[in-house]
């Protein structure tokens, strides 16, 4: 594969990425509101339990739990706004081409785009299509702009990050949470519901464990 095809499809990896990554964090984002709430308190009311009857440990491991999740619901963004456009993943794309880290071969020039590619992922993010122009511009005067020459051959740097992207892109997919979204869709399919499923479920461990307490308490 020609250079320009291997840029090409490092570009299109990242905006996939970023596809994923945006609609991972609208995903948690509904399964905190949605279900997080409910196994919040359930994490509260289990490591109270723990802390009068278990061992030490289990104590410590589920009062853990419990300000892990606490500080993940207060962390609950906004809902977010419509999905990315086509429109707005080819700028995305496009402003990859020109500024991704693994185009550089030097330390200072990869420094410089790692700080160009946060911010682009940010921009794609909100969803902010002029963030997007304004960080090409500048990146343009900058002394690390690079063009590659059509036809150029491909170097085992840029093959090394194709397949670096492909991995990451991947890994995310295979995470937890994209396994649990790509179920909610297939639920989703056939009429269900799974986060309310879960919603249920995780309210009928809290009746469980608010007796549990009650017990303890008389």
């Amino acid at each position: 594969m020609a250079a320009p095809d291997l840029r090409d499809r490092l570009a299109e990896l990242e905006v996939e990425h970023a596809t994923l990554l945006t609609e991972l964090e609208a995903f948690h984002a509904e399964y905190l509101r949605r279900v997080g709430v409910i196994d919040v308190q359930v994490q509260e009311l289990q490591a109270r339990l723990l802390a009068a009857t278990g061992p030490r440990v289990d104590a410590d491991a589920a009062q853990r739990r419990y300000r892990e999740s606490t500080t993940a619901l207060e962390a609950v963004p906004a809902p977010p706004g419509p999905p990315p456009s086509e429109d707005l993943k080819t700028l995305f794309r496009d402003a990859a081409k020109r500024m991704h880290p693994d185009l550089q071969t030097d330390p200072a020039g990869r420094g410089h785009a790692e700080a160009f590619m946060k911010q682009l992922n940010q921009a794609y993010t909100a969803g902010d299509a002029d963030a997007i122009g304004n960080l090409v511009r500048q990146w343009e005067t900058s002394p690390y702009a690079t063009a590659a020459p059509s036809g150029a051959a491909p170097t085992p740097a840029l093959a090394a990050a194709v397949e670096q992207a492909e991995q990451r892109l991947e890994q995310t997919r295979a995470s937890s949470l994209a396994t649990l979204m790509e179920q909610t869709f297939l639920a989703s399919m056939q009429g269900r519901d799974l986060l309310q499923e879960l919603r249920w479920n995780a309210e009928e461990e809290l009746a469980n464990v608010r007796l549990r307490v009650a017990t303890l308490d008389t």
